[in-house]
């Protein structure tokens, strides 16, 4: 039975482990993903970025691999924009560049630094010969750069994590960064390493969304929204304001928001240049059911979710953040999509995922049907 295990309507690299999804764009009709990415392994080891495209976020194409490693390290996460206005020069009015930024990670000193690079095609990429655009320390984490257009003092931010804590810099030529602000997790929050920040906005509430990926210890299980089993890596969201500087939080939020209640949901972010936010995480294989499941007798390990669309809505509780399949799902995809009164549900290969209708409730694994 060939294909049981692997997905069709995920995204799946051809060989070779996969995790965190890298740099959601889109770009030049075409929506790019690209992807933390050891081809000649099975297990994570030295990341690259894989890239893939696709016209309808279904059928992906996998390109040739974007990012290597060079003598600055390993090529970790990060984001990327369309310099629209050609504020670097690297691109024409008709035509302008893609810039992905990310964190080089040099393996004997653990000093990780951010970085950038180009592509004025969207498949070829140029290293800024400047590199670091912003320096490190070693044995210091710092990483996952995502950039984002700054509604308040022009320009763009960038927010990366450095374990404990989210920091907040400001360019207006995409090179020199100034450090403007930085988030610290409230007491109430689920508190661990952080990785991979991702910012939203909501223009009709003027809100913004901070979304964090986090390795957390069992200790901090009480803080679990009731009825969510204790998994250790998951994604927790803030609602609350950004003044051009920094985030903060709500008062009113005091209790621990997560983007998805399943145990295999991690390293979300959206695509840039959308109107509409768009997610997609990397499916993990954290959980107990997901380890066993053997992906690698097929030669890959690591799926992407489906993409789903996020809103943001006031109920009786707060703001919170409402799900969407996007596209809606079609048996024609090559999946199994059930609707019922309560839920939506796709199964896929080895992936299920779950969303209630009115999008409150979302529910992702990977496990052996």
């Amino acid at each position: 039975m060939e294909n049981i295990i692997r997905p069709k309507a995920h995204f799946t690299p051809q060989k070779g482990w996969m995790n965190d999804p890298n740099g959601l764009v889109f770009y030049k009709g075409e929506y790019h993903i690209f992807f933390q990415h050891d081809p000649d392994s099975l297990v994570w080891d030295r990341m690259h970025w894989g890239h893939a495209v696709s016209k309808d976020l279904i059928n992906w194409e996998q390109l040739p691999i974007a990012l290597y490693p060079d003598e600055q390290g390993v090529i970790y996460s990060g984001s990327a924009v369309v310099d629209n206005e050609n504020i670097t020069g690297w691109g024409k009015q008709d035509s302008p560049a893609l810039l992905v930024f990310y964190t080089s990670h040099n393996e004997q000193t653990k000093r990780e630094m951010q970085c950038l690079a180009y592509s004025t095609d969207g498949v070829h990429f140029t290293k800024y010969d400047k590199n670091p655009i912003i320096e490190g320390k070693d044995n210091t984490p710092a990483r996952d750069p995502f950039v984002f257009k700054n509604p308040f003092l022009g320009g763009y931010s960038l927010c990366l994590t450095v374990e404990r804590a989210v920091e907040f810099y400001h360019s207006t030529d995409f090179i020199n960064w100034k450090k403007t602000g930085e988030f610290i997790l409230p007491s109430y929050a689920l508190h661990g390493m952080i990785e991979c920040p991702c910012m939203i906005f909501d223009e009709e509430s003027g809100k913004s969304v901070l979304m964090l990926s986090m390795d957390i210890a069992e200790s901090e299980a009480f803080k679990f929204p009731q009825g969510v089993p204790f998994h250790n890596r998951l994604m927790q969201y803030f609602v609350g304001s950004f003044n051009g500087k920094e985030f903060t939080a709500d008062k009113e939020q005091k209790e621990v928001l997560l983007v998805d209640n399943g145990p295999d949901f991690y390293a979300g972010t959206v695509f840039s240049n959308l109107k509409e936010n768009i997610l997609i995480a990397w499916l993990g294989s954290f959980s107990k059911n997901a380890i066993d499941v053997p992906t690698e007798k097929e030669g890959f390990k690591g799926i992407l979710s489906y993409p789903r669309k996020l809103t943001l809505k006031m109920t009786q509780n707060g703001y919170r953040l409402r799900h969407e399949f996007f596209p809606k799902p079609d048996p024609g995809y090559g999946i199994i999509y059930r609707k019922s009164e309560d839920e939506e549900m796709i199964f896929d290969g080895c992936v299920s995922e779950k969303i209630t209708i009115d999008g409150s409730y979302a529910d992702t694994r990977i496990t052996l049907f």
